[in-house]
């Protein structure tokens, strides 16, 4: 794909520098190793970490931020303990999905994934129960992800078919709550949750 000059933004690189966790962008210098040691590269070849980084040092703004494969890693910081430049390329994409997130809810771009959704249902779950509720992440994730109640929730029978039963059986869900093989359909919340409450109201004020 041939880059255009006048389609670069120079300025990209100073707004990730200035989030945290986007401070030492510039430091690397395209040695590859974080992509040579990635363990999504052994399920996914093309993945490439280094190539956002690069992507991002030329100003390709809008490239990066809508690119799928922005929300492919796993934050594992392989790549993070093997880079000679101390650069936390983890770190770094994590910046990059905020930005790619405040752009979409903007409306100036539209993100692909289905990750940013998930994310959501997952913090939304643990900010009101304390921990994690299966079956209520699933009932607010699948909808948003197909658009409609009705196609969610075929899509997430669709998907339980096969793993959900073996959660049902080793007791991780049930349909009806309880313990066992009945566990899961209704939240179960930790005590002092006004903790768990604080905590994300403290992280939603430093965000801002």
């Amino acid at each position: 794909m041939p880059i255009k000059a006048w389609e670069l933004d120079p300025h990209f690189k100073y707004e990730i520098m200035q989030e945290p966790g986007g401070e030492h962008l510039t430091a690397c210098y395209q040695c590859s190793t974080c992509t040579l040691g990635c363990p999504i590269t052994e399920i996914i070849p093309s993945y490439n970490p280094r190539k956002f980084i690069q992507m991002s040092l030329l100003g390709m703004r809008k490239e990066v931020l809508t690119n799928p494969d922005l929300w492919i890693c796993a934050i594992c910081q392989t790549c993070t303990a093997r880079c000679p430049q101390n650069v936390v390329v983890g770190d770094v994409l994590s910046v990059l999905r905020r930005i790619a997130e405040k752009e979409a809810e903007a409306g100036n771009i539209t993100i692909e994934s289905p990750r940013p959704l998930f994310e959501k249902a997952f913090l939304h779950t643990l900010e009101k129960y304390g921990r994690l509720y299966d079956m209520g992440l699933a009932m607010e994730y699948y909808p948003k992800r197909e658009g409609s109640k009705i196609k969610g929730m075929k899509a997430m029978m669709d998907d339980y078919r096969g793993f959900g039963m073996r959660m049902f059986k080793r007791g991780k869900m049930g349909p009806l709550g309880g313990h066992g093989m009945l566990k899961g359909m209704r939240p179960s919340k930790i005590k002092q949750r006004e903790v768990m409450e604080k905590i994300f109201e403290w992280a939603e004020e430093h965000e801002k």
